[in-house]
């Protein structure tokens, strides 16, 4: 029975909350490897990425119900916020919602139900310190927007949990991961080096304290096994970035271009004696990041969105405002003077287009109807000639109802005007006029689009639908 008991305390039950993203989804499997139960959290912030792992769907937010799933957990890990600056900028409102206010749910339950907290802050917080090794005892002071929520984080946590805790600061990150980001510098480097054999420095002076994202993992497991308390410093190299780019330089044999305007002036060291006084050893270098990236098939696409906090943020909100709007027409005009006509219309905003085509059908007697798109909005414009647009909105994507209500709209050149026709509405049109143009703005990509594609007969919604009074 005393063995039985001994092996149950050794088996822990741990909860990543914000396990989805680049460090959680490595954690995961290393976590899994030690034999303890782990259940990730997410919100699934972006929806364009496909989980690698299992997650229970709550938001940091949700309080009541983040209370819910920690009370059934020993050790809390938490990962939860919108990570890096840019990223940050792009909604500073849910940066702060889900950093300030959602990490501080944590905290707060963590303390009322005397569960163990190990959270995840950044060495940014230690702002701009140039020629200074900077140990935990040095709060910092953040210059950019995203260090100020992590250490409004670390203020809160000492306040409430006073001693009770651990702390990862982190250095930058790096390495291959599910969940990939090639928006952090080494793996930028490494997937440029391989891809375009050359890489870009900007400035090159400035110093960063860096670590393998295994090994920020493994300190994990680490943390846990001995019961660490207080703040940890997180970093296997301090190098400034041209000593980065020379490394990255006698891996991969890539040209180095230096340009001399600084898009990131963040210069500090960090010390790292702390964590290794507890005995703990990094494993992993740039070397073997360099390696495996290179080896990786993401390396080849490294700017596609999902790859990039920043890119994957503007989605969201772009997805969010167009979402918001219904469907309505952007009213122009027409001016005439001795020169020739000018068709205008000065009260929009293409919010969030990423492509345009022109549609002109061959026949007034064709209709092209009807496409459908769950997060695809168009702006839709007729430079020449005139056409029924016809708009329906979908309370079922794949088999919508027959008696929903139609919007029925006409564009013409001579009075110009521009449909908006949001996420979630089926549309087709009709020409009235031979030679008929049709121009659409997406907000989708073209892979968007093909992904996001639902089709409806053009009588689906009955074959009257297209009649039009004689004008």
């Amino acid at each position: 029975m005393d063995l039985l008991n001994s092996v149950n305390k050794m088996t822990k039950n741990i909860l990543v909350i914000g396990g989805l993203g680049y460090i959680g989804s490595v954690l995961y499997d290393i976590l899994k490897a030690e034999k303890w139960h782990v259940k990730i959290l997410d919100n699934h912030l972006y929806s364009e990425l496909i989980p690698t792992n299992p997650f229970i769907n709550v938001d940091v937010r949700n309080k009541e119900k983040l209370h819910e799933i920690i009370e059934k957990y020993d050790t809390i890990i938490n990962l939860a916020a919108i990570v890096g600056d840019p990223a940050c900028l792009i909604d500073t409102r849910s940066a702060i919602d889900i950093n300030c206010i959602g990490s501080k749910n944590v905290i707060e339950l963590c303390n009322e139900l005397n569960k163990e907290l190990l959270h995840i802050s950044t060495c940014s917080i230690y702002g701009s310190i140039p020629n200074q090794i900077v140990k935990e005892d040095n709060e910092g002071f953040p210059i950019d927007f995203y260090g100020q929520t992590k250490l409004i984080q670390e203020r809160t946590i000492r306040e409430i949990l006073k001693d009770n805790y651990c702390m990862f600061r982190l250095g930058t990150a790096y390495g291959l991961s599910p969940r990939m980001r090639y928006d952090l510098v080494i793996n930028t480097f490494a997937a440029k080096a391989v891809s375009e054999k050359k890489i870009t420095v900007f400035g090159g002076q400035q110093e960063r304290p860096f670590v393998h994202i295994r090994d920020i993992s493994r300190a994990i497991v680490h943390a846990i096994k001995n019961n660490l308390k207080g703040i940890y410093n997180l970093r296997t190299e301090n190098l400034s970035l041209l000593e980065l780019s020379e490394i990255i330089k006698d891996i991969t044999k890539c040209e180095v271009i230096i340009d001399k305007d600084i898009i990131d002036n963040r210069s500090y060291l960090v010390n790292n004696s702390k964590i290794l006084d507890t005995g703990f050893e990094f494993e992993y270098s740039i070397r073997d990041a360099v390696e495996e990236i290179s080896k990786s098939p993401t390396a080849m696409e490294m700017n596609k969105k999902i790859y990039s906090n920043l890119k994957l943020a503007e989605n969201r909100k772009i997805a969010e405002t167009i979402a918001s709007k219904n469907i309505h027409v952007i009213n122009g005009g027409l001016a005439l003077d001795d020169r020739g006509s000018l068709s205008f219309a000065n009260t929009f905003n293409f919010c969030g287009v990423k492509r345009f085509y022109q549609v002109q059908n061959f026949s007034t007697n064709t209709i092209r109807a009807f496409h459908g798109h769950l997060h695809e909005g168009k702006y839709v414009y007729v430079p020449k000639g005139s056409a029924v647009i016809l708009a329906v909105k979908l309370d079922d994507i794949k088999n919508p109802s027959k008696k929903a209500e139609m919007n029925k709209y006409i564009l013409s050149d001579k009075k110009p005007q521009i449909l908006f026709i949001p996420p979630k509405y089926a549309n087709g049109f009709k020409p009235l006029e031979r030679d008929t143009r049709l121009i659409f703005f997406s907000t989708s990509t073209l892979e968007e689009s093909k992904n996001d594609d639902y089709r409806f007969p053009w009588d689906y919604w009955g074959k009257d639908i297209w009649d039009i009074e004689n004008r």
